[in-house]
């Protein structure tokens, strides 16, 4: 039971890291375009922001699907092989 609470915990640390780096690069690309009159680059950045929150809603996904992985125990079965 220790080791699935090291698992999982291991994995919670990791998407926050990266959620937390990708909310950076979408706070940073809001303050470029508040800055910014040309729309051609506006679009860019709007594009770009949209792929980001593409990425963290696939690490979220991705820590569901992991956090159902550790809970069922489908990696220990799999050591058995």
């Amino acid at each position: 039971m220790q080791g699935n609470s090291k698992k999982k915990m291991g994995s919670l640390i990791a998407a926050v890291v990266i959620i937390v780096l990708v909310a950076i690069l979408i706070v940073a690309f809001v303050l470029l375009i508040n800055g910014e009159d040309n729309a051609g680059a506006n679009g860019i950045l709007w594009a770009y922001i949209a792929v980001l929150g593409a990425v963290i809603i696939g690490v979220l996904i991705s820590l569901w699907q992991r956090f159902k992985e550790i809970s069922k125990g489908e990696e220990e079965e799999a050591k058995k092989y």
